[in-house]
């Protein structure tokens, strides 16, 4: 059994995980730096693998000898081609929920921060040293405002609810859920185009896979007449950076809060979007309390124990496997 995680994982703490995974079990850690080859031959012998973001492409996927199902520590499995691994009956498993109160509330403190002018206020007391209410301008007033949220699963109705008790009306686009589903949780259905131009704020919930890949690129920038706040917490991916970047240099955006980037390890000394004013960055922590880690920590290994067990309908998300996969 092979963990395989990202530079910054390297060394964590694994009590919780090999507690989880079947007795007499033998571990074996890889940290991956970008090294396809290095990685296949890692995991090739394994039976099974735990990994975060670790990308399992195609390639790789097929040198994994004995490998039976791969358990991804997060509620997104768009680092393992899910269609290519299936063809040499290897199983993805991820978790399906662990954090949604965690997501739900930094998307509201990302939004929060961003619209009462935070950073700007922290920097004019701590470091001008200056106490006056009006150097910061332009705040709005929430209420009244529209956000439209992109994918209306969990997380997007749990930030529906939060929203709501801000004053705030909400539009939710997601193909996936009926009106019906949308209009219950007190948010009115719109389709993506439509969202993107009434929109005052939005806001990324939707899973990451090639429908999805660059979906606010320059085109959807374009149709955003509101100039909104644009909040990310799924996958940094869903944005073309570049495009953003030049959004925000043109005034097509209000600004942008961030919890992803298109890479899970970016190079933070040459992106485009560090160092910008109008844009606030956390690290992918979006997720993180003490008790959510320690469900994601336990679930991932737990679905791994299930499934080599002959126990898949323990597993808490098997993902299915794409139709047509032979």
């Amino acid at each position: 059994m092979v963990f395989a995680e990202m530079p910054e994982a390297e060394g964590r703490d694994l009590s919780i995980e090999r507690r989880q995974l079947p007795a007499g079990s033998r571990i074996e850690c890889f940290t991956y730096r970008g090294d396809a080859d290095v990685l296949a031959d890692a995991c090739r012998e394994a039976d099974a693998v735990l990994t975060d973001y670790v990308p399992f492409d195609r390639a790789v996927l097929g040198r994994l000898a004995r490998c039976q199902i791969i358990s991804v520590a997060a509620t997104g499995w768009d680092c393992v081609d899910v269609a290519a691994a299936a063809a040499r009956d290897i199983r993805v498993a991820a978790v399906g929920e662990y954090c949604t109160d965690e997501v739900a509330d930094h998307t509201l403190a990302l939004m929060l921060a961003c619209e009462r002018g935070l950073r700007a206020y922290d920097r004019q007391v701590q470091g001008a040293h200056d106490w006056r209410w009006n150097e910061v301008r332009g705040l709005r007033r929430l209420s009244g405002l529209t956000l439209g949220i992109i994918g209306f699963g969990r997380i997007g109705q749990a930030v529906c609810r939060r929203a709501l008790g801000f004053g705030l009306a909400v539009l939710a686009a997601d193909p996936r859920v009926d009106e019906a589903s949308v209009r219950s949780h007190g948010a009115e259905p719109a389709a993506l185009d439509d969202l993107l131009e009434r929109s005052d704020i939005v806001t990324l919930h939707c899973n990451l896979d090639a429908g999805s890949r660059g979906l606010l690129d320059r085109r959807a920038f374009a149709k955003m007449r509101r100039k909104p706040l644009l909040v990310n917490v799924a996958r940094g991916a869903l944005i073309v950076e570049a495009d953003l970047a030049e959004a925000l240099d043109r005034g097509r955006l209000r600004g942008a809060a961030l919890d992803v980037l298109a890479e899970d390890s970016p190079d933070l000394g040459h992106h485009p979007l560090i160092g910008r004013d109008d844009v606030l960055l956390t690290p992918h922590v979006a997720f993180y309390s003490e008790t959510a880690l320690e469900d994601l920590r336990r679930i991932s290994a737990a679905n791994i124990t299930a499934f080599l067990d002959g126990r898949p309908d323990a597993v808490f998300r098997l993902i299915p496997v794409p139709a047509g996969t032979p």
